[in-house]
């Protein structure tokens, strides 16, 4: 390190520049990949298949299936509340409960992924005080 102090202020300047500029770069990439990847899970959960309600006719998710799990569990740990796609994140969850609710009505029969979505459900409504949620899951 005492190299670098001993070289002229042009070069130090130049070498500052482009490490700045490096990690600006690679922070700017991260960024676009993380983001991509929360529309991705977003996408997937979009297309997932949906079924008509038994009890009201609204469209739900099976949430005994393996796939409605894993996605619901990579939304909930990504999701912080500042998204510009944030009322999306409310809908898909919103819908999550109604599946929930009508799973518990229709069926007795305790899954390990309804578990676990139930509980990314009333966690992250909890989180963000979602009261229209929890009164669905209540």
């Amino acid at each position: 390190m005492n190299f670098f102090f001993s070289l002229p202020h042009d070069i130090q300047n130049k070498i500052l520049f482009f490490v700045k500029t490096s990690h600006a770069n690679s922070i700017i990439k991260a960024w676009k990949r993380y983001s991509n990847y929360k529309k991705f899970i977003l996408f997937s959960i979009y297309s997932l298949p949906k079924f008509y309600s038994f009890i009201d006719n609204d469209l739900i998710y099976s949430v005994v299936c393996k796939k409605t799990h894993f996605l619901f569990k990579k939304l909930y740990y990504i999701t912080t509340g500042k998204e510009s796609f944030f009322n999306c994140i409310y809908q898909y969850f919103y819908q999550l409960a109604l599946s929930i609710d009508d799973y518990e009505w229709i069926s007795a029969y305790d899954n390990i992924y309804y578990s676990y979505n139930k509980f990314y459900c009333i966690s992250i409504a909890l989180k963000f005080k979602w009261n229209k949620i929890i009164k669905i899951l209540e």
